[in-house]
């Protein structure tokens, strides 16, 4: 299983290579080395067993997030596309990062190599500042979030093994980091920024369980859900600043992660649905997320209070939002 990690990092770079010297078939290459890439992603998902090889690994989580990477770059359409060669490399430099790591998580090695593919991403596409923007500074906050748990709990870890000590602050400057790394993937369905998606979503899900606990961060849940209400509801704007299937969807994912509750699950499932999302762009795309919803309505129902039904009920705008504009789409 070791060689299947192996190739499914280097699979990127070799359809990036075959881009340089085939250059008008480049979009092409890149395709076809990320398919290869996804099935091998796929073959560890479905294997669930540890892989470790040198500072690389795959568990479950992990090979789920680079399936969805590797599926997003599949799909990637040529229009969004300057530089394809660069393709390649952002993929496998977000395949690093969700890899990086002997057994667990190093979230030093995560942040760095994610910072590469978000620069390799935006050399190829074309630069815009609500890509970048974003991006830089989740980067900058989730790091900083990585540098103070290593210097209160001497790990780079993520998460790290004892949750219950005092580093909830670290946690959520991880997570909101990771949030603003979703929202700038989320500015183009198919396009080499998408990458980020399912990269920041695994960041998140590995940083909650330190914020989230037993009861949840209710400020920050609530927020999160809020952003992503915001984003569904824009959806039906004339002007598209994100694509609001994927933003919504995700951004909800990642408020599941530290709201109240057993709401792991329904936060893995609508991340799922976010990034598939964004590999469709159909504009019934959103209706992806209903197994996630319901499943995130069943949890909060059954922790009840304050925060959870907060949750609740911008979830079910998020829902109503993206249904709306879905229909309005297709009039």
């Amino acid at each position: 299983m070791g060689l299947l990690l192996d190739l499914a990092i280097a699979a990127p770079v070799v359809g990036a290579a075959a881009g340089v010297v085939v250059p008008e078939r480049a979009v092409e290459t890149m395709r076809v080395a990320a398919l290869l890439a996804a099935g091998l992603w796929f073959a560890l998902l479905v294997d669930g067993a540890l892989v470790s090889v040198g500072h690389l690994h795959s568990v479950p989580l992990a090979a789920a997030a680079g399936c969805g990477a590797a599926l997003l770059v599949a799909t990637i359409d040529a229009a969004a596309v300057a530089r394809p060669v660069w393709v390649g490399f952002a993929l496998a430099a977000a395949s690093i990062g969700l890899a990086a790591g002997h057994t667990a998580t190093d979230g030093a090695g995560a942040v760095a190599a994610l910072a590469v593919a978000v620069a390799t991403a935006s050399l190829a596409g074309r630069p815009v500042a609500r890509v970048w923007a974003p991006a830089a500074v989740g980067l900058v906050v989730a790091a900083a979030g990585v540098v103070a748990l290593r210097s209160a709990a001497n790990s780079w870890q993520l998460p790290l093994a004892d949750v219950a000590a005092s580093h909830r602050g670290d946690g959520l400057a991880i997570v909101a980091g990771a949030a603003l790394l979703v929202l700038a993937g989320s500015h183009r369905a198919r396009a080499p920024s998408a990458v980020l998606v399912p990269a920041g979503a695994f960041l998140a899900a590995q940083a909650s369980p330190m914020v989230q606990r037993a009861d949840g961060l209710a400020p920050a849940a609530i927020v999160l859900a809020g952003v992503a209400a915001a984003a569904a509801l824009g959806g039906r704007a004339p002007r598209r600043m994100l694509h609001h299937p994927t933003a919504a969807l995700t951004l909800l994912a990642v408020a599941a992660l530290v709201g109240p509750g057993a709401t792991r699950g329904p936060a893995l499932l609508l991340a799922a649905a976010g990034t598939l999302a964004c590999a469709l762009e159909w504009p019934a795309a959103a209706a992806l997320g209903v197994p996630g919803a319901v499943a995130l309505a069943v949890a909060l129902a059954a922790r009840g209070g304050t925060t959870a039904f907060v949750v609740g009920v911008l979830a079910g705008v998020v829902a109503l939002a993206l249904a709306a504009a879905a229909r309005g789409r297709r009039c």
